[in-house]
């Protein structure tokens, strides 16, 4: 039998906060296995996740079955150390050369596994490698080289559940805001309580985001994820407390909530003397949801452009337009003059633009990307009933 992990309990449970378990396929898992696959030259590569009983395949080149029993999982054996395992002859390993899954289909001799690894080294699964002869020259390139491509499958693990629970909780939000909405008359005083409570709560998951940072190395990729997420957090929590203090408990002015969101971004960019942002801000009072959407499109854009446009310490000019054509339009300028985009390179498809993408979906609005001497994005939106 495979050893159980030391921290089992904690693994299942962070296993479970991924909703991952019996998912569909998914291109981003399965460009990593068929990576993997060839540039190691193995015939099987998988993406593998260890319940109580299965390892469950997210992702699998070369195999046709979805799951196995724990017991004779090869990954089971790699989930309970921090390590990468490699069995170069399974035949020769007392562990496993009677294991099924040798003496058996899919008769396994090589079988090179690491894994899957949360930020507190919990192993939540494995990205592993399989052939059915010995291998017995893999050595430490091939070993790093499957490490590496097992963070980036647990990155995209991590990003995948992060994305999930911003949407149930956007979704969450408009479900409860709709609901008080339509007694507002009768229930002003209960929705005051609720937005001031709202942002009470908001401020205070704030700050739990804000000390786990801390204890994050500086410019890894966990680090900024969370620190991008506080940022978020932030946004909302300013829509309620301008929702809470204002007389009107339906409207935000969006240009506040703009100038609020730049102000939060000045920890994020360089020396004023070198990065010079400026606003031009129609005032612009919206429904609460919808201008919330459009400061947190705002957030995601501007902090992409002081991280990612001026390196090596460029100058340059980060400009936020707001402006109302008609009545029931608004039109959003994020643009900056930084490095922009090489002619040819893949766009960018971090956590930060697939939230954009989703949030400019739920509210109808378009979105228009040039690269050309800069970045430079707009969102156009027509209001319904304005």
């Amino acid at each position: 039998m495979p050893p159980v992990p030391a921290r089992e309990p904690e693994r299942l449970a962070a296993l479970g906060r991924m909703r991952i378990l019996d998912t569909p396929p998914e291109e981003a898992f399965d460009r990593i296995t068929r990576l993997a696959a060839r540039l190691l030259g193995m015939p099987i590569s998988l993406i593998s996740l260890l319940d109580e009983r299965r390892q469950w395949f997210k992702s699998r080149h070369g195999l046709a079955t979805e799951w196995t029993t724990r017991d004779i999982a090869f990954c089971a054996h790699t989930i309970a150390d921090t390590e990468p395992l490699i069995v170069r002859d399974a035949t020769a390993d007392p562990r496993f050369k009677d294991n099924p899954l040798v003496t058996g289909g899919p008769a396994i001799r090589f079988y090179a596994g690491a894994p899957l690894l949360t930020a507190d080294n919990l192993s939540l699964g494995t990205l592993c490698v399989i052939d059915q002869v010995p291998h017995p020259e893999f050595g430490r390139e091939e070993t790093e080289l499957l490490h590496s491509l097992a963070v980036m499958a647990m990155e995209r693990i991590e990003s995948r559940a992060l994305v999930a629970a911003l949407r149930e909780e956007s979704a969450s939000h408009e479900q409860t805001a709709a609901t008080l909405r339509d007694s507002l008359a009768e229930r002003e005083v209960l929705l005051r309580e609720v937005h001031h409570r709202v942002k009470n709560t908001l401020q205070a998951v704030t700050a739990i985001v804000q000390v786990e940072c801390s204890t994050m190395p500086v410019g890894s990729l966990a680090r900024d994820a969370i620190e991008r997420v506080g940022r978020r957090l932030a946004v909302m929590a300013g829509v309620h407390e301008e929702l809470y203090a204002t007389g009107d408990l339906r409207k935000v002015d969006l240009a506040r909530q703009i100038a609020a969101v730049v102000e939060g971004l000045e920890g994020l960019s360089p020396a004023p003397e070198r990065i010079r942002i400026s606003l031009d801000l129609e005032p612009s009072p919206l429904e609460s949801e919808l201008s919330m959407r459009l400061a947190l499109i705002v957030n995601e854009l501007a902090s992409n452009s002081l991280k990612h446009g001026f390196p090596d310490g460029r100058t340059g000019h980060l400009r936020i337009a707001l402006r109302r054509p008609a009545p029931d339009r608004v039109a959003l300028t994020v643009e900056d003059d930084g490095v922009g985009r090489p002619d040819g390179a893949p766009a960018a498809q971090g956590v930060g633009t697939l939230l954009v993408q989703a949030l400019a979906g739920q509210i109808g609005a378009d979105l228009r990307t040039m690269t050309d001497g800069g970045w430079r994005t707009e969102v156009d939106l027509t209001i319904d009933g304005a």
